[in-house]
Order: C-alpha cells, then structure tokens, then sequence
C-alpha cells in the first residue's frame, strides 16, 4: 500500500483539514484584496456615478426607519417616565408593542451597541429598558436645580 490509500490517524486528518482551512484562507484573502482593488478602481473611474449609488444607499437607510430621532426619544422618555413612577409593567408593555425598526432607531439615540449587526428584537428590548432603569438611577441620585 502506499502512503496515499492507506487510512490516516485522527490526528493526520486533523492537520490535513488545518492545511485545507489554511490553503483557503489565503485564498480568500487574495480574494477580498482583489475585490477592494476592483472597487477602489471603479470609485476612481466613475466617481459620479458611485456617488449617486452612496446616495441612494443612503436614502434607502433612511427610509427604513419610520421614526425620527426626536420621535424615538420622546418615546423613550415617555417610557422613563411611566417606569419612574412606578409602572413597570405599563413601561415593559409600551416596548413589547415597538417594532424592531422603531426599537432599533430608539437603541441607536441611547448610544446602544450590540455584538450582532442584526440584534434580536428581545435583545434590543432588553437593552432598552436597561438604559431606562439607568436614567432613573441617575435621576433619583443626581440633585436637579441645585
């Protein structure tokens, strides 16, 4: 037999795969270092027409979210605001009834990150209501007028 039929050991088909993994690693990066090249060509042949493009990308994002920044804020204060005086319940309420486009706009005014760049709505909630019990702590613990 030779080296090529007989069976490998776990172990020689670990590295085997490791190799493979590593052969298409720098495969995709030649790739992707290609492909940026490519676009940074087309951007400087045709700059109109990629500005255009940016453009319409861009309105397109805006049109996803329905509701404006100071929209989203109110909202937000209104649901502090039920929360500080102790409806908790009423306030966990008025986020189960926001859609994830109206979630999504609030997180993105209070700053809010996450890992994912397409966050669960309960995630988003979650966070939410975070920062709503954080600006009550601060209310109560931060002297106003004075």
């Amino acid at each position: 037999m030779t080296s090529d039929t007989e069976f490998r050991s776990g172990e020689q088909e670990v590295l085997k795969l490791l190799e493979e993994c590593a052969e298409l690693r720098r495969t995709l990066k030649v790739i992707s270092a290609q492909v940026g090249r490519m676009e940074n060509r087309v951007k400087r042949a045709f700059p109109a027409v990629t500005e255009k493009l940016q453009e319409r990308q861009k309105r397109s994002l805006d049109k996803d979210s329905l509701v404006s920044p100071e929209e989203a804020l109110a909202e937000f204060d209104g649901i502090v605001s039920l929360a500080s005086s102790g409806q908790t319940e009423q306030a966990e309420q008025a986020l189960r009834h926001k859609s994830a486009s109206e979630l999504r706009a609030m997180a993105k005014e209070l700053g809010i990150t996450f890992p994912k760049s397409k966050p669960s709505v309960n995630a988003m909630r979650e966070a939410i209501f975070g920062k709503v019990r954080e600006s009550i702590l601060l209310t109560r613990h931060s002297p106003r007028g004075a």
